[in-house]
């Protein structure tokens, strides 16, 4: 039997007479009202019933029962000290005596919080990015458009031109302040007079910050420093004069004083001998420019550091020359438009075009259009998910105090009722409830800072380095005071409502009230919204895993097994290295190349082909190593051979993409004709199958593969057949102990050419595991919200489940009785939440070249798998409640 349906009067007669009607009057007419209008109801129909009722408060509309000054029945003040303890003690005592809901409650809150601390620390220290500086709306980021000729795409790029800046500085009309600078890569050298230099490894590629740079002295104009010696305005006018921040001196010099340091001399690159003339405080907010050794640009021009930088280039850009701008008080980056547009058009009148623009610094942590070798972009589309997650999941959690505490509305009616016969008011009883849910809360949020620092550090890949918290800090405090404030209005402030609206005429008679159909509509639509949220992070997960196993999975077009890469220092050690690896016995093969043919570093170019009717010339990926290259990796040869070797670049290998490009039908074709690079013509004597040479958010394009000079590192294949693990790292000890020989005071660093491909996809393992706790998250605080509600269901049902039981029913019917119920729920969730999951993930599978379909069976498998769980969560009540004993279930009323 279902509970009987109630109807109720008309709201808005109810409203009126709250309206007129004086309070301490209230409650009696109002009961007697209600009671008039059942009774109308059996025997006249709820169509004249609410007539009746309509016409009985318009007959109270007397001066009797008019409103009263409310000094004449004076209550205390809301948060008046007696009150608040008064809430306090009715708030402990009520969250004990409903023991399994307040923990329910508390779980999901303390989840939910947890959940929203983490992720507000999360996006907060991402979005805090170099918002610290001074004036930072006005500083830019000298960046272009780059086309290698008419027929080619533009590209954006974060570097310039070396010779631009300078340039600029001259030619751009009211431009401000302009700084050039370049990263460089160093050991750093400590003279120690006749003793052996002290000698700083250079950072690790992938893991550490980039902390040399080159710079113009105008530098610290734009980005403001606390200096603790030296002259600002003067430290790096002159070559060979360095200025390092705090820490870094530190680690150069321990705890020699300050003014010692100044004038110490340090050793770039083994030659360029610079001497300390300035020492900055380190900046502690987050930040990209994590620069720490700034080299005076003078250096350059005076020193070999010439070789690598030529400042005088025009027709190339890497990715180590950057510029920085800040612009005049007032000026905005639309009135140097046509500026640079005319300077473009001025310098770059032949194929190779450039045409400077600027880049606000706040994009510079999050704007991948941009790529440079300093900054870790962020996503910022994944943070406004992260955002949305955390209050989603709160929302479950206040969804489930809604639902218990509508579903508990019956068990405090009569304590309702009582409170109001002994005066108390409407909003007295609105602040009591509330002052519930607000301490359920403050507890959720104590216990949720004692978690926040073991989440952190399991979960420490997922956050960004640097990441700390801390509790006594202004921001943390507000964001905090917040999701209480929030938390308990968004929880409580219904319930509330509900509770306190009872009649205490008819709550003291047993009856819970008369909006029973209500609530449980009102219950209904909040489960199906919990769920639908489920399911879509339910279906996100089964989507993303499956992404990540078909990058996993997927052919390459090359072998990646077992490779290792090093990289040895510049100079011609490396090849004698390469030789005595080779004779080790766990070695199969060794290549020198620049980069392995898949990976974060690559190097792109520019080829001419000259065809029969029309010249074709495009941006070719070049792919450098020596004759072991392409047996190395395996790749597959489609027409003609291998290059045969040699000292430097004398013929070349294609791979099919780019003959076809280049107007071949066949590869064979291609066999044999010459391309022109760099000014010179190289034959093309093998075509390759292609290859993935970037992540799978990149479609395989054009590839050129030769021998050139200054192909330094070593792919090194190491022998796996029949042999075990240990025997693989016996073999990576004798390659360290070889590397030793050559290079004795340089550290052994090698990576596995699997991880660096793995390390491509750095953002979708964060995304999957982001999703899957999430899911995880989501799911327990739904499942924990469902079983209160089956538990309560169970209860109010236990005279009618004894006595189905007592007519015969069995424990199977029983069971489907209580659970059929919330699985229509969850069905009508399934049908909400596919087309928002649908649309989502393919707006996330829209950023990859090569991806999977989105297949049917995905939003079937997440129903059953929903259902399962929700089956799970509810059977076990419902198993409880068929088993008892229907002689106590018909008494128990």
């Amino acid at each position: 039997m279902k509970p009987t349906h109630r109807a109720d009067p008309p709201r808005f007669a109810d409203w009126l007479l709250e309206w007129f009607c004086t309070p301490h009057l209230l409650e009696e007419v109002q009961g007697d009202l209600y009671e008039r209008y059942q009774r109308d109801l059996r025997l006249v129909g709820e169509a004249q019933a609410n007539r009746n009722y309509i016409r009985n408060v318009l007959r109270f509309f007397r001066p009797f029962a008019l409103k009263r000054n409310p000094s004449d029945y004076p209550t205390p003040f809301l948060i008046s000290p007696i009150m608040i303890r008064n809430y306090a003690k009715t708030s402990l005592r009520n969250l004990v005596k409903y023991k399994a809901s307040t923990l329910i409650n508390l779980f999901g809150l303390t989840l939910g919080v947890t959940a929203c601390l983490v992720i507000y620390l999360i996006t907060h220290y991402e979005l805090s990015y170099d918002t610290f500086h001074p004036d930072s709306d006005r500083i830019y980021r000298l960046v272009g458009e780059s086309q290698f000729n008419k027929t080619a795409e533009k590209h954006p790029v974060g570097f310039i031109p070396n010779a631009v800046p300078a340039a600029i500085r001259k030619e751009i009309t009211g431009i401000g302040t302009v700084a050039a600078f370049h990263n460089i890569e160093s050991e750093v050298l400590i003279p120690n007079g006749s003793e052996k230099p002290t000698k700083f490894e250079h950072r690790r590629h992938g893991v550490d910050n980039a902390e040399i740079v080159v710079v113009d002295p105008t530098y610290f104009d734009i980005f403001t420093y606390k200096w603790l010696a030296g002259n600002p305005k003067t430290a790096l006018n002159d070559p060979f004069k360095l200025v390092l921040s705090e820490r870094k001196a530190r680690k150069y010099f321990g705890n020699l004083p300050i003014e010692q340091i100044m004038g110490k001399e340090l050793i770039y690159q083994d030659s360029v001998h610079v001497h300390v003339a300035g020492i900055v405080q380190d900046w502690t907010q987050p930040t990209d420019l994590t620069f720490t050794d700034f080299i005076s640009l003078a250096t350059v021009r005076a020193s070999q550091l010439k070789k690598g930088i030529n400042l005088d280039q025009w027709d190339d850009n890497w990715s180590a020359s950057q510029a920085f701008v800040k612009l005049p008080a007032g000026a905005t980056p639309k009135q140097f438009t046509a500026q640079f547009q005319r300077f473009g058009k001025a310098h770059y009148p032949n194929e190779f075009k450039f045409a400077p623009a600027l880049q606000p610094l706040a994009d510079l942590h999050f704007d991948e259009d941009y790529q440079d070798n300093y900054t870790r972009k962020a996503h910022l589309p994944t943070l406004y998910g992260l955002m949305g997650v955390a209050v989603f999941i709160l929302l479950i959690a206040a969804i489930n105090f809604i639902n218990l505490s509508t579903a508990q509305s019956a068990q405090r009616a009569k304590e309702t009722g009582i409170r109001k016969v002994m005066g108390s008011s409407r909003a007295s009883l609105i602040a009591q409830f509330l002052s519930e849910t607000a301490f359920l809360t403050l507890v959720a949020v104590l216990i949720s800072l004692l978690l926040v620092h073991p989440i952190l550090s399991t979960f420490q890949s997922l956050t960004p380095k640097g990441l700390t918290f801390t509790l006594f800090s202004a921001q943390t405090g507000f964001f905090l005071l917040a999701v209480i404030v929030v938390t308990s209005l968004l929880s409580g402030l219904y319930p509330s409502f509900i509770l306190s609206s009872y009649v205490p005429a008819l709550t003291l008679k047993g009856q819970a009230g008369l909006a029973v159909g209500r609530k449980a509509t009102l219950r209904k639509t909040l489960i199906v919204f919990q769920f639908t949220i489920s399911l879509v992070f339910i279906i996100g997960t089964l989507i993303v895993e499956r992404q990540l196993s078909y990058m996993r999975n997927k052919e390459l077009g090359f072998n990646s097994d077992a490779i290792v890469s090093i990289r040895p220092p510049w100079g011609e050690k490396g090849k004698v290295l390469a030789q005595r690896i080779r004779s080790l016995s766990g070695v199969e093969r060794v290549a020198m190349e620049w980069f392995p043919p898949m990976g974060q570093a690559f190097m792109v170019t520019k080829l001419k082909y000259q065809g029969k009717k029309q010249a074709v010339e495009m941006d070719v990926s070049a792919k450098i190593g020596d004759e072991n290259f392409i047996p190395l990796y395996q790749l597959h040869l489609l027409a003609g051979r291998n290059y045969v070797k040699s000292d430097s670049l004398r013929e070349i290998v294609i791979n099919a993409h780019y003959a076809k490009a280049l107007g071949f039908r066949q590869v064979n074709d291609a066999l044999n004709k010459l391309i022109e690079f760099d000014g010179k013509k190289y034959p093309i004597v093998g075509v390759v199958a292609d290859f993935h040479e970037q992540s799978f958010h990149e479609k395989m394009g054009p590839v050129f593969m030769g021998y050139m000079p200054h192909a330094r590192n070593l792919g090194i294949k190491l022998s796996t057949k029949g042999k075990q693990m240990s025997e693989l790292k016996t073999t990576l000890a004798s390659i360290e102990n070889e590397w030793k020989a050559v290079y004795p005071d340089n550290r052994f660093e090698y990576t596995f050419l699997d991880d660096s491909i793995a390390q491509l996809y750095e953002k979708e393992q964060k995304t999957s595991q982001l999703v899957h706790t999430a899911t995880g998250i989501a799911i327990l605080i739904s499942c924990m919200g469902l079983f209160g509600l089956a538990m309560f269901t169970a209860e109010q049902r236990t005279k009618e489940i004894g006595v189905r039981k007592v007519l015969g029913a069995s424990v199977a019917s029983i069971v489907a009785l209580l659970s059929t119920d919330f699985l229509k729920l969850v069905v009508i969730a399934l049908v909400i939440a596919s087309p928002i999951a649908w649309w989502a993930m393919n707006q996330w599978l829209n950023d990859f070249a090569y991806k999977i379909d989105i297949d049917w069976w995905i939003f079937a498998l997440a129903g059953l798998l929903s259902v399962g769980i929700a089956l799970f969560t509810v059977s076990f009540q419902s198993i409880k409640a068929a088993l008892v004993n229907p002689v106590k279930s018909l008494r128990s009323e």
